[in-house]
């Protein structure tokens, strides 16, 4: 049967799969529907984006509409394609993924067997562990729908980067997340190639990944040179995006393939501690994490997601599905024109979506898909973490507190690693980084100290006057430096509960980048934060030598430009939600920052925010919802 013939055939049954089931058929539970569309819309999505001028010499890449370059990894793409080719029975997708495949091989393909991360400006070649395991993904899938001639060749290179990874891997050849995952991208090739020595080192890095996590959490750490720093204060380097997104199911996944209970359990033993991260609505908080610079409030900029990984473990627990179906929701919600979009007010506030969500997280529903139907669990029962009210709980491994008071839901970091070179990047000093209502949704939410282009290919460029950073915080501009509390890694956090409420003291001086106090003395700062089902207080303090030094307080209140803003008094306003009114009170004059439109943004994590501050170094906040 010609390739062709075989796809109009297979049409018909597919049709059911695409847009529904059959009368009397479980179709897997909302997930599985959902991943379908979300799967069809993305790949229309970056299908209309292509190059399909044969003139073109990039013909078969996929433009970038936010970054205005094919971005390197894009290659990534064909194994969403050829699924939804498989499924659909349209053979445009396949013809896509061909041509997708030349252009990644005219472009990034190396002699060694790697591919580097991008065309110009970005050498990596780690990220073959990715265009590997797409790859094998697209050639298991792929016989019925790729034409024979382009699956040979794609078998022939999955050949080259399966050797160079066996070859040049090793922990500590980049961060965790690169050894980590290719214990499944190994596994995968070797079942693809037939071949046990990748099976054999696919092994080798499943069990050594374990010994990579912290002694009391489980969390996986070594996003970081050398893996294994530790901080003064006893803290590893993790990042909750890079985690979950990606090195967690390459655990599972490697086990679920491979059959290895062992690395299974530790696997699921880690994915619950950094389920007590995720928000009751899907997203994940990582406000705090090393690599956050890449947060977006559904998971992380260019890693994969998280959704087939938490549905493999659903015959464990019911809560991870709950937490898939979930996450899978927030990405429905965040988007628009088939393309996924870094954050919830991203479109609102005219900013492109980067195609890298979109091709990343394709992938992921393409395996959740793969998986077939899974039995919808009852999920009445099933509860987030974060959905329960507990008071606190303290990570001492990152320094950071999780607060679950009333319908509130609150991050307190003091985490004291930076990433890398990196200054001022995630919040730390006893920041508040998360503030999250039932009904409102997010109200705080930090973002990087200082919006840094770590890895300028893989994040978008500041864009206009109304870019500030989203943190509370006490700061003061000498002489163009900026010196906040949220800077100092040196705070001291201590965390209480009294009459059923939550208090959370922090003090600490005010710092530049490089933990420096002025040198007129040191700036002394000290802030509570008590947690109450009534609402939410903050107080600031901090106390200057000099009479010429002049702090402020800083406190965006997340707020989308088309809600309602009314000033009751110069000390009180409400802001006007969907589901709710939220009331912001203080007792000194409140003003807004000067930013067009009125309203903030930031790319982490994709939000806009009514930018209040107050021009003292001394304010008690009062938030609640009304």
């Amino acid at each position: 049967m010609k390739r062709r013939e075989f796809i109009e055939i297979s049409a018909l049954s597919a049709a059911g799969l695409m847009f529904g089931c059959s009368r009397g058929e479980s179709a897997g539970g909302d997930l599985y529907l959902l991943a379908k569309s979300l799967l069809k819309k993305w790949c229309a999505g970056m299908r209309s984006l292509q190059i399909k001028d044969p003139k073109d010499k990039n013909f078969g890449g996929i433009r970038c509409p936010a970054c205005g370059f094919i971005h390197g990894r894009i290659g990534d793409a064909v194994f969403p394609f050829v699924y939804l080719a498989k499924i659909s029975g349209d053979a445009g997708y396949a013809d896509a993924a061909c041509a997708l495949f030349d252009w990644q091989e005219r472009f990034v393909s190396q002699e060694d067997g790697s591919w580097i991360n991008d065309v110009v400006g970005h050498s990596w070649k780690g990220i073959t562990v990715f265009g590997a395991a797409a790859l094998a993904e697209a050639i298991k899938h792929g016989a019925d729908v790729l034409p024979s001639k382009d699956l040979q060749r794609m078998k022939a290179r999955l050949r080259r980067a399966a050797d160079f990874m066996r070859d040049t891997f090793k922990f500590g050849y980049g961060n965790i997340n690169y050894p980590v995952t290719a214990s499944f991208s190994l596994a995968l090739c070797a079942q693809v190639l037939e071949d046990d020595s990748l099976a054999e080192r696919a092994r080798y890095f499943a069990h050594g990944a374990l010994k990579y996590l912290t002694p009391k959490s489980k969390l996986l750490f070594g996003e970081s040179n050398p893996l294994d720093i530790k901080t003064p204060k006893g803290c590893y380097a993790v990042d909750l995006g890079y985690n979950v997104e990606e090195s967690l199911p390459a655990l599972v996944n490697y086990a679920k393939l491979t059959g290895d209970e062992e690395v299974l359990e530790a696997a699921e033993k880690s994915m619950r501690s950094h389920l007590e991260f995720m928000l009751a609505d899907g997203a994940w908080d990582n406000s705090w994490g090393i690599r956050n610079f890449k947060w977006t409030y559904w998971g992380s900029r260019t890693s994969d997601g998280c959704s087939a990984a938490l549905a493999a473990l659903a015959d464990r627990d019911p809560v991870f599905y709950k937490a898939a179906l979930r996450n899978t929701q927030l990405l429905e919600r965040c988007t628009a024109d088939n393309l996924l979009y870094g954050g919830l007010d991203f479109r609102k506030h005219g900013i492109p979506a980067c195609v890298h969500h979109t091709f990343a997280h394709a992938k992921v529903m393409a395996d959740v898909l793969s998986m077939g139907r899974i039995p919808v669990p009852n999920l009445d029962s099933a509860k987030l973490p974060r959905e329960k009210e507990y008071g606190v709980k303290f990570f001492d491994e990152i320094q950071t507190a999780l607060v679950s008071v009333g319908d509130y839901r609150a991050t307190v970091t003091g985490y004291d690693l930076d990433y890398y070179n990196l200054k001022n990047g995630h919040a730390s000093g006893g920041a508040i980084s998360m503030l999250w209502h039932k009904k409102a949704g997010p109200i705080i939410v930090a973002s990087l100290n200082d919006y840094t282009l770590v890895e300028p290919e893989n994040m978008q460029a500041e864009r206009g006057m109304s870019f500030v950073g989203l943190t509370p915080r006490i700061e003061a501009d000498i002489e163009g430096i900026k010196y906040r509390n949220i800077s100092d890694f040196n705070a001291d956090m201590k965390v209480s509960k009294s009459d059923g409420n939550v208090l959370v003291e922090t003090a600490s001086n005010l710092v530049d980048a490089n933990q420096n106090s002025n040198w007129r003395g040191k700036m002394s700062a000290k802030t509570l934060y008590e947690f109450a089902p009534s609402g939410v207080t903050l107080k600031f303090a901090c106390k200057s030598k000099s009479k010429s030094v002049r702090p402020r307080i800083i406190f965006p209140i997340i707020s989308a430009e088309d809600e309602r803003v009314d000033w009751l008094s110069e000390n009180r306003l409400t802001i006007t939600k969907k589901n709710c009114v939220l009331e912001v009170s203080c007792d000194k004059p409140m003003r807004v920052l000067p930013v067009g439109g009125g309203r903030a943004f930031n790319y982490v994590p994709g939000f806009e925010a009514l930018p209040l501050f107050v021009e003292s170094g001394d304010a008690s906040v009062k938030v609640r919802v009304v």
